[in-house]
């Protein structure tokens, strides 16, 4: 136990001096590259600000990595001082090192997946808000603000119906509402406009209706009345579409988002990859910092700090190329999302395995 507690230790210093490092070396780049655009009256508070929320988001982005390093550089320590030699000398084999830096791993991975749904998401919105309103220029604004207008076109979870909503209304309905009804072969059986609509139940009440129904020999048939109940299949909730990315959303919020676009037939593979991202992301340092171990104490190993620069540098690549191809065959669905997200980390935890007991 006291062998454990000194490992997890050294480790969790060595993680943290790692993530600093990293994270205040990504910011100072950042805003050299940068400051040239920061201007306008009060814009010193506002940099501090921006730089806030950016720190929260990188070090979300950083821990992996600062994991793998920080347990490359905490086993090299005990290879340079001699006391893993004393530990080989009374039979103590590498899992001794191992478990502990695998299981502080673990816990960092984990208060890692709370606070970036607690802070990170947030800070995450709030900085690509204060950089492309404040100091964005036109082109970002415009993106910045298309990515959260509100969405207006919805498709029913049958495809039957097409529905346009460009207004809201307090109590949940909406105005100027138009739904189209697809008939075989694409054609537009049924045009509905009307001034609002309400939910009423299980159905939805309409005001100022006017209903055409198109036949099939061209005619058209239209209907009007001040207020008219129709039973569509969705409910009030399934309009309830939020605008942004999935990135940008908090866990609660984006599975909701999920349930809803798959009822409504939208596609959610992006948001299906981050829902299983969200946790597989900060939990693949687990791995890596095991990988990080059994090439730290690898037989013939030469250098210790700069040797352990380089194999961090080295796996962090092969880490993230990992994940960028099946993040491309998860959005392409060729392979489904969970499968996208988690096998980096099955992969590379099997290496890391393998690469310690090759160790003993």
């Amino acid at each position: 136990m006291i062998l454990a507690r000194y490992v997890a230790v050294r480790f969790l210093g060595a993680f943290l001096l790692a993530l600093g490092g990293v994270v205040g070396i990504f910011l100072a780049v950042d805003f050299v590259d940068n400051s040239a655009g920061f201007t306008g009256p009060g814009w010193g508070p506002t940099v501090l600000l921006l730089y806030a929320y950016k720190a929260a988001v990188v070090v979300y982005q950083i821990a992996p990595a600062a994991l793998l390093l920080g347990a490359a550089i905490a086993t090299s320590t005990f290879r340079s001082t001699r006391e893993y030699t004393a530990m080989r000398s009374v039979g103590l084999g590498p899992w001794r090192l191992a478990v502990p830096v695998l299981l502080t791993a673990l816990l960092a991975g984990a208060a890692l997946v709370v606070l970036h749904d607690l802070v990170g998401v947030e800070a995450a919105a709030r900085a690509e808000e204060i950089a492309a309103v404040r100091f964005g220029r036109g082109g970002d604004l415009r993106r910045f603000l298309a990515a959260r207008e509100p969405k207006r076109w919805f498709r029913g979870h049958d495809g039957r119906r097409i529905y346009r909503l460009r207004g809201n209304l307090p109590d949940g309905g909406f105005e100027h509402v138009t739904v189209l009804e697809i008939g075989p072969g694409f054609t537009l059986a049924r045009r509905i406009d009307a001034s609002r609509m309400r939910p009423d139940g299980d159905g939805w009440i309409l005001e100022d209706v006017e209903d055409r129904t198109f036949a099939p020999d061209g005619s058209m048939r239209l209907e009007t009345a001040p207020a008219r109940r129709f039973a569509f299949d969705e409910p009030a909730g399934a309009f309830s579409i939020v605008p942004g990315r999935p990135t940008e959303m908090r866990w609660a919020t984006l599975l909701r988002q999920i349930d809803v676009r798959r009822r409504l037939g939208q596609p959610v593979a992006d948001f299906e990859l981050e829902r299983y991202n969200r946790l597989a992301y900060p939990l693949v340092g687990v791995p890596g910092a095991l990988l990080a171990v059994a090439l730290a104490l690898r037989r013939n190993r030469r250098g210790h700090l700069a040797t352990s620069l380089l194999e961090s540098v080295g796996v962090s690549l092969l880490l993230w190329g990992a994940q960028g191809v099946t993040w491309a065959l998860g959005l392409s669905g060729r392979v489904p999302p969970w499968t996208a997200a988690w096998a980096p980390n099955v992969l590379f935890l099997l290496a890391g395995l393998l690469a310690v007991r090759r160790a003993e």
